[in-house]
C-alpha cells in the first residue's frame, strides 16, 4: 500500500497519474491548434502546470508524448466507431458502413485532422502508426468482416486480406478528408464512395 504524505490527500499513483494526465491534456491541446513542430516542450510543461523533469519522467521526449497523444486519440476515434457500428442493427455489412462512415466524420475534428492525419504520418514512423492501427482498428474491421461472410452478406472470399484492403482504403478516403482544402465536402465524396465500395461488398449487391 502506498502511503499518502500528510496533509497531501493523494497517494504518490494518484500525484503521478494526475501529472502525467496534466501533460497529455496540455500537448493535445498545443499539437491540435498549433501542431507538432510549433510546440515546444517549455510551452507544454507550463500549459501543464509541471517541470520539465515531469516531462522527461513520464514521456522522456515530445516525440513520445506525442505518440501517447496520437494512440489516446486513435483510441477515442475507434471507440467512437465501434458505438457507431452497434447501433446500426445486427446487419454486419451495415455496421461495417456506420463504422466507416463515423471514421470520416471523426476526422472533421481538427483535433483528429492535425494530430492523426497530418503530424502523425510526420513525426511517428510508419511501422509505429500500423501497429497502433493493428491494435486497436483491425480487429473491429476483421470481426465484421468473419460475421458477413459466416452469414452469406458478403460472399466466401479470404478474410485477412479483404480486412487489410477494406481498412486501408478506408484510412486514405480519411486522410482525403483530412487534408482537403474543402474538409466538409471531401467528407460528402468520401462517405459516397465508401458507400459502393460495401455495396460491391454485398452478396447480390443487395
Amino acid at each position: 500500500m502506498v502511503k499518502q504524505k500528510s496533509g497531501s490527500g493523494r497517494t504518490q499513483a494518484e500525484r503521478s497519474e494526475a501529472t502525467r494526465a496534466a501533460l497529455l491534456g496540455a500537448a493535445r491541446d498545443l499539437f491540435s491548434t498549433r501542431g507538432y513542430a510549433a510546440s515546444g516542450r517549455e510551452e507544454i510543461v507550463a500549459s501543464a502546470g509541471v517541470t520539465r523533469g515531469a516531462l522527461q519522467h513520464h514521456f522522456g521526449d515530445k516525440q513520445a508524448l506525442f505518440l501517447a497523444v496520437y494512440e489516446v486519440t486513435e483510441q477515442e476515434v475507434v471507440a467512437a466507431i465501434a458505438t457507431a457500428a452497434m447501433a446500426a442493427g445486427a446487419d454486419p455489412v451495415e455496421q461495417l458502413r456506420a463504422g466507416c462512415q463515423a471514421y470520416l466524420d471523426a476526422v472533421l475534428d481538427p483535433a483528429v485532422q492535425r494530430i492523426c492525419a497530418i503530424d502523425g504520418p510526420a513525426v511517428l514512423p510508419a511501422d509505429v502508426r500500423q501497429e497502433i492501427t493493428d491494435r486497436y482498428a483491425l480487429g473491429l474491421v476483421r470481426e465484421a468482416l468473419q460475421v458477413a461472410v459466416a452469414s452469406g452478406a458478403v460472399a466466401e472470399t479470404p478474410i485477412e486480406p479483404l480486412t487489410r484492403m477494406l481498412l486501408a482504403g478506408v484510412m486514405a478516403a480519411a486522410q482525403f478528408v483530412a487534408t482537403a482544402a474543402d474538409p466538409a465536402a471531401a467528407r460528402t465524396e468520401a462517405g459516397r464512395t465508401v458507400d459502393l465500395l460495401l455495396d460491391g461488398l454485398r452478396q447480390g449487391n443487395g
